[in-house]
């Protein structure tokens, strides 16, 4: 753990413990370091208050590593590219909410959507409350600053029709072709599939389980988490589901097979790896899928769309709006309501038309 640097020699510090226990454990500690870096202080300049840029630095440091290396690389850049350049010269205690909404304004007018100018609102007001702990200044600063609104989006969910010509192209591609089945039909996020391993396949019952992702590691592979809300549980499949994943484990097994080696019931269904010991990683899957999808003229179209595609669908058949929360591993039906509302008007008219003839 980075301790910053030492007053006198100005080198930097660390400090190192290993724990014997569970992950959970070694981030526990992780933890109780971090505040104690926190509780330690931060070096002053000459005019008794450190820069922007410095608090910003002895944060980083500590923070980064208690974060996914995924969201680590985006608030990296939020600091690098936006953060310092714009007020890392000012004393920490000269910051104001005018200059932060100043920035996003220049960023917003300079190109950058508005929805990646909040991310870096949101780094901010990270950090400046962080400094507010220390009590290197009073206040934040981002508290107060309003960065520019994101309007409304609908989701984009492609037709059966894009649907079917991206799995038709897709054939040749065993593997793909078995991914986008299984995403298109249980609305699963890539990241979720990815780190389905055989034994979480009951053909039988024609279920899965979905207890896990696929995320970044700290080296840069692929490391296993858990799902993005923390839920896991089963999740129905169709025929097609468990046919295509039923010649899959064949093709696997035979793969090994030819090899001199057995496919374990721990295998990853989709990896590099003819044992399957490693996950494949989801921007692998996205750039296989990309080269079928452009191979048939709709590059509108992206992998995540296909959870969007399972959604919309079911919504539009009429299936509850509970029932497909359950599917897509939302934290309420409420979440899936507010993303999907515009799917369900239909099913609103229906509804009036029951109680049609009253009295």
């Amino acid at each position: 753990m980075y301790l910053g640097r030492d007053a006198d020699s100005g080198k930097k510090r660390y400090r190192s413990r290993t724990v014997r226990g569970a992950q959970r454990d070694a981030e526990r500690v992780c933890r109780e370091i971090v505040a104690e870096v926190e509780a330690a202080g931060l070096e002053e300049s000459a005019n008794g208050f450190p820069s922007v840029s410095a608090w910003l630095d002895d944060w980083w440091e500590a923070k980064r590593t208690t974060i996914s290396p995924t969201t680590a690389s985006a608030w990296q850049s939020s600091l690098e590219l936006y953060l310092k350049p714009a007020i890392g010269d000012m004393s920490l205690h000269e910051v104001r909410a005018h200059h932060l909404e100043s920035l996003y304004r220049g960023l917003v007018e300079g190109g950058l959507s508005a929805a990646r100018v909040q991310k870096i609102h949101t780094v901010a007001s990270v950090a400046f409350k962080a400094a507010v702990r220390r009590e290197l200044i009073a206040a934040s600063p981002a508290s107060t600053a309003r960065p520019p609104s994101v309007g409304r989006q609908e989701p984009t969910a492609p037709t059966p029709e894009e649907v079917a010509l991206i799995l038709r192209a897709a054939l040749d591609d065993p593997e793909l072709y078995a991914f986008l089945i299984v995403a298109a039909n249980t609305g699963a996020r890539r990241s979720e599939v990815c780190a389905l391993r055989w034994c979480d396949v009951d053909l039988e019952q024609r279920v899965i389980t979905i207890s896990r992702s696929v995320v970044k590691g700290a080296g840069g592979g692929a490391a296993v988490r858990q799902t993005k809300t923390g839920t896991a549980g089963q999740t129905a499949i169709s025929e097609q589901v468990t046919e295509t994943l039923e010649q899959l484990r064949v093709f696997r097994t035979d793969a090994a097979s030819l090899l001199g080696e057995q496919l374990p019931s721990t295998a990853f269904v989709w990896s590099q790896d003819v044992t399957g010991a490693r996950p494949v990683y989801p921007d692998t899957m996205s750039a296989r899928f990309a080269r079928v999808r452009d191979e048939v003229g709709l590059g509108h179209v992206q992998l995540r769309h296909f959870r969007h595609f399972a959604a919309t669908q079911l919504l539009s058949a009429g299936v509850d709006v509970r029932t497909v929360a359950g599917r897509l591993r939302h934290a309420s039906p409420a979440m899936t309501l507010n993303r999907y509302a515009a799917w369900v008007p239909a099913r609103d008219r229906e509804a009036a038309d029951v109680l049609d003839n009253l009295g």
